[in-house]
């Protein structure tokens, strides 16, 4: 077996156009085509890929689909023989999709693939790695993940009455401006504003300590509609993960989102103690708050903090 598919049904795409698809993939790949039911499931599944050696392990979902795939890809593989990988933008989001991925989905995406028609490209990327001192639970692999309140503001976007009426692209700038109008009813305002209890580490030094409005960190290279929150204040720092931490109160909020939903960082911006980024090969990150990775929320554990690292290098094949 020289491909390998793994399909989520439950994607809000594949939900729509889903089952011609299953039938086509499944004649045409027959075992290699794979729908687990359960994350259990698909570590078995990739496991048995492990051992049969596949090379090419394409992906029908969105980001939560990728991540879990990665991750059962990296606990499976022998650490230098990882398969490259092909992702078909199906979900309900696909921000990985759209930085390393098939523009294309559905039955073309697979014939292509299948055939090798077209020029394909190969780009190495290596994840953002979640661990938890102590090995409290398994490591996991993905592109983005979020605290404090960028997790607030997720649980907003996956609520029914955002999710009912929008696809979740439509539903996460619905719950940006509630989120960014809930800052003007005092009630909610402080709640926001005040953030929570934080300290990041980097290389043996604090990066930040106090309270956190917002922290971001990302192994992607672009985002969708050209939006990119990050800069790079260290110029020695050509490798890592990137990231943005927002302090508590932010000083000059609605401007530093505006410009960085434009994918610009001003001088007064880079200058501010509220807002820091840059990047780094490792990053300590204590905060009480659950926190999000590729759209599905965890826990920080009984500490409270987490390692986010650079994890595996894989190969992503793409058009």
């Amino acid at each position: 077996m020289r491909l390998a598919l793994i399909h989520n049904p439950r994607s809000r795409k594949n939900r729509r156009d889903g089952r011609k698809f299953a039938l086509h993939a499944s004649a045409l790949l027959g075992d290699g085509f794979l729908v687990p039911s359960s994350h259990d499931e698909m570590q078995e599944m990739v496991a048995a890929l492990a051992r049969s050696a596949v090379p090419l392990i394409a992906i029908n979902g969105g980001d939560g689909t990728v991540s879990d795939v990665m991750t059962a890809i990296a606990r499976s593989y022998p650490s230098g023989s990882l398969p490259d990988i092909a992702i078909f933008p199906s979900g309900n989001t696909n921000l990985i999709a759209q930085d390393i991925g098939f523009s294309r989905r559905g039955i073309q995406a697979l014939r292509q693939l299948y055939e090798r028609s077209g020029i394909f490209q190969r780009t190495m990327r290596r994840p953002l790695k979640i661990s938890w001192p102590k090995d409290e639970h398994e490591f996991r692999l993905g592109m983005f993940q979020g605290s404090s309140g960028y997790a607030r503001a997720i649980a907003i976007a996956h609520s029914p009455h955002v999710l009912r009426y929008a696809p979740h692209n439509l539903a996460v700038a619905v719950t940006l401006i509630e989120a960014f109008g809930g800052l003007l009813r005092r009630r909610q305002r402080e709640t926001w504003l005040a953030g929570d209890h934080f300290v990041l580490e980097s290389e043996g030094r604090t990066v930040a300590e106090g309270r956190s409005f917002m922290f971001l960190s990302t192994a992607l290279q672009k985002l969708n509609l050209g939006i990119w929150p990050f800069w790079n204040a260290d110029k020695t720092k050509t490798d890592g993960l990137h990231y943005l931490h927002v302090a508590d109160h932010p000083k000059r909020l609605m401007q530093a989102t505006w410009a960085l939903l434009r994918g610009r960082a001003p001088d007064w911006l880079r200058e501010s103690p509220d807002y820091t980024s840059g990047r780094a090969e490792s990053l300590t990150l204590t905060c009480k708050g659950d926190f999000v990775l590729d759209g599905e929320c965890f826990s920080p554990g009984a500490n409270n903090q987490i390692i986010l690292s650079q994890g595996p290098e894989f190969g992503f094949v793409h058009d």
